[in-house]
């Protein structure tokens, strides 16, 4: 390659690269604002929540506005039970179950919406829980995963016997629920993916150690929750977790995840947010010393 071929190269180079960093006035159009529904709930007799609010366009950072609906609740499959939810006035709903287990596992539930004449459902399966035996606290001077010195939390727990479970692991530092787009973890069965072999034993490595790239100092509190899901918000969960993380030079266009929840009067009459029935166990906390 001769020295004027590099030259006239890398002029080239350097003028593509200067290209790419010219503004680009992106006409998105109006923004139409949808009702979201948040609807995840478990068969433990702690108050059960539904928080609806509107949509926001894509580059408003401001809160979403919250959203009042005519009715809302759950109705068992199995006896056609109503369980009404109230309001808070803010866009929450609420239900006190009378007892642990007024949603019993195996049985399929709706969610049923009543808003302006509009009717909207969703249905889901409630599966029972697998059982967390304890968490334990370990000095690392190379964190797992790259993570700086400190102390690291690991997680010891099995997964359910048979096959097709899934599970979504929830952690709270200080009682704050960790909710950012690296801190979604999900399971299939043992595994962070569907064909593994490993039915019935540990989580594996990159789960059970794998819940916090900033160590833990002395007197903080950890504690994971495991949820037991369906297939459904899995992949709900993994949409999402793919959206959060979205960005840099080779990010596609973002795009609202799609819901289960449809109108059944009308199917043009969309909304956003999803509902699923959750298996929920103690959750397990230590306190790091």
């Amino acid at each position: 390659m001769t020295k004027n071929t590099l030259y006239l190269l890398l002029t080239a180079f350097t003028f593509l690269i200067s290209a790419c960093e010219d503004p680009i006035e992106l006409d998105l159009g109006a923004p139409v604002s949808q009702v979201v529904i948040d609807a995840v709930i478990d068969q433990t007799a702690d108050t059960q929540w539904i928080y609806v609010s509107k949509s926001s366009a894509y580059l408003n950072n401001n809160k979403a506005n919250s959203y009042e609906l005519d009715t809302i609740g759950i109705v068992d499959t199995s006896n056609f039970t109503f369980y009404q939810f109230t309001s808070q006035n803010n866009g929450k709903y609420f239900f006190v179950p009378p007892a642990a287990n007024t949603f019993k596992y195996g049985q399929t539930y709706q969610l049923l919406i009543r808003d302006k004449g509009n009717t909207f459902v969703s249905q889901s399966q409630l599966n029972s829980p697998t059982t967390v035996d304890s968490l334990t606290v370990k000095y690392e001077k190379n964190g797992p995963f790259g993570g700086n010195e400190g102390n690291y939390i690991t997680l010891w727990a099995k997964d359910k016997i048979g096959l097709g479970d899934f599970y979504w692991f929830k952690l709270y530092r200080n009682d704050s629920l960790q909710s950012r787009a690296s801190d979604i973890r999900i399971a299939v069965d043992n595994s962070t993916s569907q064909g593994g072999s490993g039915d019935g034993n540990l989580f594996i490595i990159p789960i059970r150690q794998n819940f916090s790239s900033r160590p833990y100092k002395a007197g903080e509190t950890a504690r994971i929750e495991i949820l037991s899901i369906n297939p459904e918000m899995y992949i709900y969960l993994n949409l999402i977790q793919v959206q959060l993380q979205n960005v840099g030079l080779f990010a596609v266009p973002p795009t609202n995840v799609p819901t289960n929840i449809i109108c059944i009067n009308n199917p043009n009459q969309k909304v956003l947010g999803f509902f699923s029935m959750v298996g929920k166990v103690s959750s397990e906390e230590i306190t790091i010393r």
